[in-house]
């Protein structure tokens, strides 16, 4: 059985080496891709990125975070930046009012 590529479908592809738990990575010779056979994908829920944006407000810290809800740390400061590029403004920290 051929492995495809995610990306573009294609069955031209070569192996590249292992990932850091051991899977094979392979190669794709037509869009270039790296990609993993039967990559696991696991969806955030709803329920559970409110579940994470009210522990961000909390201040626990971000590996706490991750532990818990069960998420990737590269995820994780994802979900932050897609969060304040979503505020209406500039966002500024420690102003005073006099």
């Amino acid at each position: 059985m051929k492995i495809c590529c995610p990306e573009c479908g294609s069955t031209k592809n070569k192996k590249n080496g292992h990932i850091h738990n051991g899977k094979q990575n392979h190669y794709c010779k037509s869009c270039g891709r790296q990609f993993i056979e039967d990559a696991e994908r696991k969806l955030i829920s709803v329920e559970e990125r409110e579940q994470i944006r009210k522990l961000l407000l909390e201040r626990i810290p971000l590996r706490g975070i991750c532990r818990v809800m069960g998420v990737s740390l590269r995820w994780l400061l994802g979900f932050m930046v897609s969060g304040y590029e979503q505020l209406p403004g500039p966002v500024l920290a420690n102003t005073r009012m006099t």
